[in-house]
């Protein structure tokens, strides 16, 4: 942590992912592990997470923390790998102690009058001082299109003023391998010992779905001016449809029998959000602004066409309630932790419509 004091921190709703299967027949499709090892396995805010890869039996606070935090365990845990090398007697030449190295102000304001040497009072405090991080830069996060833990992390490290003025991760050596080395170790150390925690949801067919049923198209892909009250994120080009329904927000559901990749809440300009790729490998689906709290599905599962993802509603970069849906060309190459975002280039957007037609459903 770059020792910069106490910020002030704008009020945000807590981001919480809420994990809710339909009943419908489940299959697990997870690997072979020992009882031992599948008991330390956790799914924590959709991200599996190995306790028994935090030392000294500290992974079950970890998980709590970062359930608290609304991230992956396996990121928190990374953190305090590279803050202190888990050692809660370490610190630093300006004064940063404890696993998670806090400087004595910001420790007085997420201590709660706890001991900064205690693993669980700093591992709680940890989580507490992301949550605020998060929150205070989700709207960085909305109007440029990055990924907000990483920016919660760039602000840990730098501090979350020096994060809102260069509007994304600033450009400080340190900060930036900070930030990736996280990252890295959390997707290589943290969790990789976990048996595959997808499932396998209701009986494969090939046929598609309308993604919002019952409801209207609204906006088409192409060319269009920004909606007034959103930012302008790609310029005046819609890359995706809109769908939207008349009362009560609807049902958002799968167009076709796929594999979930993301499965985020609040993240960037998408909100609450999913995606999913066809079991072909040859087609990526976004689902984006679903109500938060709405999600039903996690990283991992394969649904069929039909199933319902979530609520359509009106988070992120949205002017109100509806669903903005997209499809690219291929299937993102690492998905996990978010830390690809299909949007960000890395698979080709195409307009969704002649598919839909061509299937039926629109």
């Amino acid at each position: 942590m770059r020792k910069t004091g106490l910020f002030l921190l704008i009020p945000a709703l807590p981001i919480l992912v809420v994990i809710g299967l339909i009943g419908v027949a489940l299959i697990s499709v997870g690997g072979n592990a020992s009882p031992a090892q599948a008991a330390a396995c956790v799914s924590v805010n959709g991200a599996s997470f190995n306790e028994k890869d935090v030392p000294n039996g500290w992974g079950p606070l970890v998980s709590k923390a970062a359930g608290l935090a609304g991230i992956p365990a396996s990121v928190l845990a990374a953190q305090l790998e590279a803050e202190s090398n888990w050692n809660p007697g370490a610190t630093s030449p300006v004064g940063a102690a404890g696993l998670a190295q806090f400087m004595p102000g910001t420790w007085a304001t997420y201590g709660d009058g706890g001991d900064v040497t205690n693993p669980a009072h700093a591992i709680a405090a940890q989580g507490r001082y992301m949550d605020a991080l998060v929150k205070e830069l989700l709207p960085v996060a909305k109007s440029s299109g990055q990924d907000v833990i990483r920016l919660a992390l760039a602000g840990y490290n730098a501090g979350p003023g020096a994060v809102q003025s260069f509007k994304g991760i600033p450009p400080y050596a340190e900060t930036r391998a900070y930030v990736d080395k996280i990252m890295g170790t959390a997707q290589t150390k943290y969790g990789e010992s976990c048996p595959a925690s997808g499932i396998e949801i209701g009986a494969l067919t090939g046929k598609w779905s309308n993604p919002l049923p019952g409801s209207t198209f609204t906006s088409g892909y192409g060319p269009r001016p920004t909606p007034p009250g959103t930012q302008v994120i790609g310029g005046n080009f819609h890359y995706g449809i809109d769908f939207s329904t008349p009362g009560a927000g609807g049902t958002v559901v799968a167009v076709m029998d796929m594999k979930i990749v993301i499965a985020h809440e609040l993240q960037s300009s998408s909100g609450t959000w999913v995606a999913g790729v066809s079991l072909d490998g040859k087609l990526t689906a976004t689902y984006s602004h679903l109500e938060q709290g709405s999600l039903r599905v996690k990283e991992g599962d394969t649904v069929s066409a039909g199933t319902p993802l979530g609520t359509e509603g009106a988070t992120g970069n949205a002017a109100g309630r509806h669903l903005h849906f997209e499809m690219y060309e291929g299937a993102p190459v690492d998905p996990r932790l978010g830390g690809v975002d299909p949007k960000l280039g890395e698979v080709k957007p195409i307009d969704p419509t002649p598919i839909l037609k061509g299937k039926g459903v629109l």
